[in-house]
């Protein structure tokens, strides 16, 4: 009976067998990697969402020793709360898309922000959040922002730029020339030369201005007030736990099921 366990057909057998039960056990670690990582975002979230708003130039420090000391710099700078006064420039704004709320396509309206007292005379990037996609024109009439010095409190965001390899054949572009009214990157590269003095390397997601909430309209309509606040980071564990769980349970299912194959065969023999 074992010299027929031995036999081309089952060595093949075992091998295969032995080949998904490590895949299988790689790819339930792998997803409990990904839980763990998740949740500590999470703890950074909340923890950077509750805390005091700062300076501008002291988050952006921050988030550069992060990433100095080999942080993702996409994550460095996420949700880190800051307070910036300045003016509002609605005449150089663009819409990014796509952006659906509550099942409705639309926008999200991302005016430069004039800062004050900047040596550099940059400007930030302000997302002020969501409008119908019936409001395709910017500057948008129905969601102008305030006139005059504002000062605003919002959540950092990183800027973001096209992918490269093969995931750029099948990612939304921007026109690689000419001035963009609707993108679907804030890409301070392509979009610099369209505003009045450089660009911060980050956007800003609207929390209040002036001290007032950034109140804005209902997606169902009940509302006539634009724009709808940004909304703000789920603070959720996703489905990593339960996928790492589903992966385990398969390499269970395959030892049983192939030790009950050859059970019955060395039975049968």
């Amino acid at each position: 009976m074992a010299r027929r366990l031995t036999t081309p057909k089952w060595l093949f057998g075992h091998v295969l067998v032995l080949a998904v039960v490590v895949s299988f056990t790689q790819f339930g670690f792998w997803q409990l990697r990904r839980h763990a990582e998740r949740a500590a975002l999470n703890e950074v979230t909340v923890a950077r969402a509750s805390a005091a708003p700062v300076a501008l130039d002291e988050a952006l420090a921050a988030a550069e020793a992060e990433v100095a000391a080999g942080a993702d710099p996409s994550l460095a700078v996420r949700d880190r709360r800051v307070r910036v006064a300045g003016w509002f420039e609605p005449e150089d704004e663009v819409l990014r898309r796509p952006v659906s709320r509550n099942g409705m396509p639309g926008y999200h309206v991302v005016t430069p922000l004039r800062l004050e007292g900047d040596p550099d005379g940059r400007r930030l990037w302000v997302e002020r959040g969501w409008v119908p996609d019936t409001f395709d024109q910017v500057p948008v009439a129905e969601a102008a922002p305030p006139e005059g010095r504002v000062e605003v409190v919002g959540w950092l965001n990183a800027t973001t730029s096209p992918p490269t390899g093969w995931v750029a054949a099948i990612a939304p572009r921007d026109p690689p020339t000419g001035r963009l009214t609707t993108v679907a990157y804030l890409d301070p590269e392509r979009l610099g030369d369209q505003v009045g003095g450089p660009l911060v390397p980050a956007v800003l997601w609207l929390e209040s201005v002036a001290g007032s909430p950034a109140t804005g309209g209902d997606p169902a309509g009940a509302a006539d007030v634009w724009p709808a606040p940004p909304e703000p980071h789920e603070v959720t564990l996703g489905p990593h736990l339960g996928y790492a769980i589903q992966w385990f349970a398969f390499v269970l299912v395959t030892v049983i099921g192939y030790a009950a194959l050859l059970r019955r065969v060395t039975r049968e023999g």
